[in-house]
């Protein structure tokens, strides 16, 4: 079984279509995948301009059905979305989610103080902010704001937990904040996202870190997998390594989603 729970299209920051990525899905093997472009959308209602917003949404939606009629019974693809955790646009998250009947919706936290964390444009506010308070600050406040997510209820998926990290910087403390929002998505039956992503950016390393990982199996937390693929070369990034990263903690299943149901999937 090969599947990936985290791909970006045209329809916000990615670089291949929907029928790009379910050719290469097919031709390298995997049997399920998810579409999650971003839905990132501000307290005043604005979208980012690289994610879905109210008009696009509708479009988006419409294709990934669409297409998964054409594929079924060679790709199982599922319908899902990235939505930013942004403090004051809880109201509008949740009006659009219940407008659509997705298979997974994946919370993630981008921005700090309107700085997007994982953004090259954004790389030095972010480095300027560590040099005045130091990582681990950094580090507590944006795992307070993937405890806020959380505790919305709005998502099936916590995606790379960590990205914080991103820039190479680990924190040498983060117990407290990491065991913290462990337990809310424990409680709140949240599955975590296993991803490729930061071993193509300078941190090298799978998100989550390890320790995140091992607490999170001991805590028995769901997981699942994705590359956070944008473009078909990063379908099956590193996959191999994010199974044997997976397995080496003891997690012996995945969780796949069908319309926000968790399924379990034994790694072969």
């Amino acid at each position: 079984m090969r599947i990936n729970y985290h791909i970006h299209t045209l329809f916000s920051d990615g670089s291949s279509s929907i029928r790009d990525y379910c050719e290469i899905a097919i031709q390298k093997g995997f049997e399920e995948i998810a579409f999650t472009d971003h839905l990132t959308v501000f307290p005043d209602g604005s979208a980012d301009p690289h994610s879905l917003n109210t008009i696009s949404i509708e479009d988006y939606v419409k294709e990934i059905k669409s297409i998964s009629l054409e594929y079924e019974g060679r790709l199982i693809i599922r319908l899902g979305v990235e939505v930013d955790y942004i403090p004051g646009s809880e109201n509008i998250i949740e009006k659009i989610l219940e407008g659509y009947d997705f298979d997974l919706v994946i919370g993630s936290v981008h921005f700090i103080d309107n700085v997007c964390i994982d953004s090259l444009k954004h790389r030095n506010l972010v480095e300027n902010m560590i040099r005045e308070n130091g990582f681990d600050s950094l580090y507590s406040k944006y795992l307070k704001l993937v405890s806020k997510a959380v505790e919305t209820g709005f998502f099936n998926i916590i995606g790379h937990i960590d990205i914080v990290r991103i820039w190479g910087f680990n924190p040498a403390d983060g117990l407290k904040d990491e065991q913290k929002v462990l337990e809310f998505i424990k409680e709140k039956g949240i599955c975590l996202e296993v991803s490729s992503r930061g071993l193509r950016q300078p941190v090298s390393s799978i998100y989550p870190s390890l320790r995140i990982l091992k607490r999170a199996y001991e805590l028995g937390i769901p997981v699942t997998i994705g590359t956070d693929a944008h473009s078909v070369e990063e379908i099956d990034y590193a996959y191999d390594f994010l199974i044997e990263y997976v397995k080496s903690v003891g997690y012996s299943h995945i969780t796949l989603f069908d319309k926000r149901r968790p399924l379990k999937r034994k790694i072969e």
